[in-house]
């Protein structure tokens, strides 16, 4: 079970390779965030963990939210965007019983009755995770059986590129025989199948344009359907964790996550981003100066408006491409430290940020961050 992101930063920090910096603006005219009330449910923690926006007024975020102190009581956290305001959404909990849990982790917007949300339910003394799949069909979300071929199997990413063509990614581990790797699910309009792959991690994030054309990405490892099967496809080396990807067209895709450097005894996180052309991977600089940190969710609303989110030095963080370079685009704070964004959906007039901010008096939990850029 994959929950919560513990940034462990070393205190001997050096100068950062010139690869993962970027001489680029660290701040851009393209309008700025600002925060939009969302909701929490009941008075512990609660996270945002993905976003979709099918309009400017039919957008989508989901995570989960704890019913009582323990880690065991996390519940399904759906909440909608109506064009003027957030508001929680009521979404089913298969497992809820002591000691079991429910997450969604990824949600795609097809349409306004259309939408789809993964994540995982389970128990705090099992091993034995199970996938959860979501479908929302204009009026209320429900449970859809989902392919659980391990002994346990998590899902993190979803997108669609049709109505009968969606994917959803993860990870799954068998006991016997010992195999730890990728769960990829696909829907083809009638029923949810896990489809081979040749992952050896965990698979965050996908991106999908076409019914021959879908990218997942996760750890080092980056895979691209091409109709017929999954691939590995050749990606920069180095020591990172790629968490999300997305697709203006098939020759220009963007991943996103963070390098782990060496520094002395430790390590510290830096941001990367990884560009696809139409023939292979790079890495481009990013607009995050030398502030340690990471990037969590990526979304192309066009060629010259991909965005990227995550938190640098502990305060939220969104840049933009605008088709030369990557650009810093302001975003606020609530409190004075831990505001993170763990995704980030568009369209052609306006940018969602969701993930969470901590309470820095008690009871010191997560609440629902969710900030707009309109016009941008």
């Amino acid at each position: 079970m994959r929950q919560l992101r513990w940034k462990v930063v070393s205190a001997l920090v050096l100068a950062v390779p010139l690869l993962l910096c970027s001489s680029v603006a660290a701040s851009a005219s393209t309008g700025a965030f600002s925060v939009t009330g969302s909701p929490n449910q009941g008075t512990s923690t609660n996270e945002l963990l993905g976003a979709a926006a099918d309009s400017a007024a039919d957008a989508w975020s989901v995570g989960y939210y704890q019913s009582a102190f323990c880690v065991c009581s996390q519940r399904t956290l759906s909440e909608h965007w109506n064009g003027t305001g957030w508001s929680v959404v009521s979404t089913p909990n298969p497992a809820t019983n002591g000691g079991d849990y429910d997450v969604l982790k990824g949600v795609t917007a097809v349409s306004s009755t259309n939408a789809w949300a993964a994540g995982y339910a389970g128990n705090v003394s099992d091993l034995a995770d199970r996938s959860l799949i979501e479908h929302w069909n204009g009026t209320a979300w429900s449970v859809v059986p989902s392919p659980d071929p391990s002994t346990t199997q998590d899902l993190y990413g979803v997108a669609s590129a049709s109505s009968s063509d969606v994917w959803a990614v993860g990870e799954s581990f068998n006991q016997s025989p010992y195999k730890y790797g990728a769960l990829i699910a696909h829907w083809n309009g009638t029923s949810w199948s896990a489809v081979p792959n040749p992952a050896t991690t965990a698979l965050y994030g996908v991106a999908a344009l076409a019914s021959n054309n879908a990218w997942a990405v996760g750890g080092s490892q980056i895979l691209h359907w091409n109709g017929a099967a999954w691939s590995l496809v050749a990606s920069p080396q180095g020591s990172y964790d790629l968490e999300s990807v997305t697709a203006a067209s098939s020759s220009n895709v963007w991943a996103v996550g963070y390098a782990e450097i060496s520094s002395g005894e430790g390590y510290y996180y830096r941001p990367l981003i990884e560009h696809w052309n139409g023939s292979t991977w790079s890495i481009v600089g990013d607009a995050s100066g030398y502030g340690q940190g990471y990037l969590f969710g990526v979304t192309a609303a066009s060629a010259t408006s991909v965005w990227a989110v995550g938190d640098i030095d502990g305060l939220s963080f969104a840049e933009k491409w605008n088709g030369a370079q990557w650009v810093r685009v302001p975003t606020p704070n609530v409190g004075t430290s831990n505001n993170t964004f763990q995704a980030v959906a568009a369209n052609s007039g306006n940018v969602w940020a969701a993930g969470e901010w901590y309470q820095a008096a008690s009871p010191y939990n997560a609440q629902t961050l969710v900030e707009e850029c309109g016009g941008c």
